[in-house]
């Protein structure tokens, strides 16, 4: 609970600083739906907010999905991107998870040009090992992680790079951005 309410001020904050004290038309983009990133979606339409959360896992998405922190599971991005918008446009407070790596997704929400008001990640980005790289299968990660640490801390970093530039791409195009991770 403590990491849900926490959430929630943290949503309620910016609420109050940037969109007159309600998230309600407006799009939260963010990553990470395990651990205490789960609480994102949640929190974000508590606060009346719309939400498009990115995991690599899906299987994280369904136990938020069973838990009711997140409503919804998109098939595809684009999917996602036209579910969002449309709620973002009748400031319908709903959160849709989809199936992605951060550094693949956010990178080609900024190139479309997807207008996204709020910017956060509660990914693993801070420690390379727990963060997937691109171009690496869910079912491969722990075995290459294992195996082959430094290789895969570079292939993460440089992940996670092209993650965090796509995040302060989106801060220069006027969303509220930071990092909860």
């Amino acid at each position: 609970q403590g990491i849900l309410q926490g959430t929630y001020e943290t949503f309620a904050a910016i609420a109050a600083k940037r969109f007159g004290g309600t998230l309600a038309g407006t799009l939260t983009l963010t990553g990470g739906c395990g651990g205490m990133g789960g609480a994102q979606p949640l929190a974000v339409t508590l606060n009346g907010g719309t939400c498009l959360i990115v995991d690599v896992d899906e299987a994280r998405m369904r136990r938020r999905i069973r838990s009711r922190y997140l409503d919804e599971l998109a098939g595809s991005l684009d999917e996602a991107v036209d579910r969002v918008l449309a709620a973002k446009a009748d400031q319908e407070a709903v959160s849709v998870g989809v199936v992605g790596n951060a550094a693949e997704v956010f990178p080609e929400l900024l190139r479309r040009g997807v207008e996204i008001d709020v910017v956060t990640d509660q990914t693993s980005a801070h420690d390379p090992l727990s963060y997937l790289p691109e171009g690496i299968a869910l079912e491969d990660w722990a075995e290459y992680a294992e195996k082959k640490p430094e290789e895969f801390t570079d292939r993460a970093q440089e992940s996670m790079a092209r993650h965090v530039e796509a995040m302060v791409g989106f801060m220069d195009a006027g969303a509220e951005v930071f990092d909860y991770g």
